[in-house]
């Protein structure tokens, strides 16, 4: 039996209806009761089916990753093992560099086609200095094809960060064939993105502007950019936003191709209490979760990781034990291994399922051995 249960806040989950995000209603928005949820769900399913000697293994990817370890160290008589995709455990605290994501997601570029991350780091830079004047609004709201033409250099500075944000997005989602998170992703983005920069004719924000298309319109249903709706679903309010205000800070700097922006972490609790009422505490993760350290008192969990993926910095890459072991894929972009095989699918991607199914059947075969 495959189930696939929905957290709370999230798609149609919302306890609360259309209220659920109102400041007064969130707080139930909490990694720890979603694993409740998926505990108190596990022990009605094994009941209903009288199945209570059944195993049952945990599949996550990203965030789910991150749950998928955490409910196996919670919930151990639950839950016989993991397959945590993707996961990042990057807390304040790991020993991760706030700079791991953006400097990852920068050598991506510069990987794809050599040359193109120095000239989006250029493109980005003359999109911040246009933003400061009349003219150089009028050039970004033309060449970025933007439905309501923008009259603030804050608003410039809104555009940048947009461009910036499908940059960073298309590099985490790297996938070899097109996909649809709200919006319309190319197969291979990366190198499509920097393919229409090498080979666009005009100046460096009008090649930036056509580039990014790949990420934000493929299929070119889109005729104009409106930056606050045509955004990927994750990018949507408030689930997640509230949850790295709590339970699942991680902190984030830039640099490399990107603007730089140093690791604020007194900004990032005034935004908190700002949108949200809540008092971030940046050690929390690190106390209720632990580190990479703590990961060694579990077992029976897989961590896998791509190495397109900026985030698999923040990713388990080496074995801890026999039990807890690292799939490592090149060429691979945000839990490519969970997504359906595909015949576009690169050869290190079919091999690691191949690897995760035999290590999955192995546990389930020493469960039944055991009980």
């Amino acid at each position: 039996m495959l189930v696939f249960a929905e957290h709370r806040y999230f798609g149609k989950s919302m306890p609360f209806g259309d209220n659920s995000f109102e400041i007064k209603n969130i707080g139930y928005c909490s990694t720890q009761q979603a694993l409740a949820d998926y505990a108190y769900l596990i022990t009605h399913l094994k009941k209903q089916y009288n199945a209570e000697d059944c195993p049952v293994f945990a599949f996550g990817g990203s965030y789910g990753g991150m749950l998928t370890t955490f409910f196996r160290i919670k919930y151990p008589n639950l839950i016989m093992g993991g397959l945590a995709a993707s996961a990042p455990f990057s807390f304040l605290g790991s020993g991760i560099s706030p700079f791991a994501f953006t400097e990852a997601a920068s050598n991506t570029y510069e990987t794809a086609r050599p040359g193109c991350g120095q000239n989006i780091k250029v493109a980005l830079s003359d999109i911040e200095k246009y933003a400061a004047t009349p003219d150089g609004r009028t050039k970004i709201s033309k060449d970025f094809n933007l439905c309501k033409p923008i009259s603030t250099q804050n608003e410039g500075i809104e555009v940048l960060n947009w461009a910036v944000g499908g940059l960073m997005g298309q590099a985490m989602l790297d996938y070899p064939y097109p996909t649809e998170y709200g919006i319309s992703i190319s197969g291979w983005p990366v190198n499509n993105t920097c393919d229409r920069i090498h080979n666009h004719k005009g100046d460096t924000v009008s090649a930036l502007a056509y580039g990014i298309g790949t990420f934000y319109n493929y299929t070119g249903d889109k005729t104009c950019y409106n930056i606050h709706t045509d955004v990927p679903d994750w990018g949507k309010c408030c689930g997640w936003d509230y949850l790295a205000c709590t339970e699942v800070y991680i902190p984030s700097a830039s640099n490399g191709i990107f603007p730089y922006a140093p690791y604020d972490q007194a900004a990032d609790i005034k935004a908190c209490k700002e949108q949200f009422g809540v008092d971030l505490d940046p050690s929390l993760s690190e106390t209720l979760w632990g580190g990479f350290d703590s990961l060694s008192q579990s077992s029976h969990i897989i961590f896998s990781n791509g190495l397109l993926d900026p985030w698999h910095t923040g990713g388990v890459l080496k074995n801890i034990s026999d039990t807890l072991i690292a799939v490592v894929i090149p060429e691979s972009a945000h839990h490519l291994d969970l997504r359906s095989p595909n015949p576009k699918d690169p050869s290190y991607v079919t091999q690691a399922r191949i690897e995760e199914d035999k290590i999955i059947s192995q546990w389930i075969s020493e469960y039944f051995k055991s009980h």
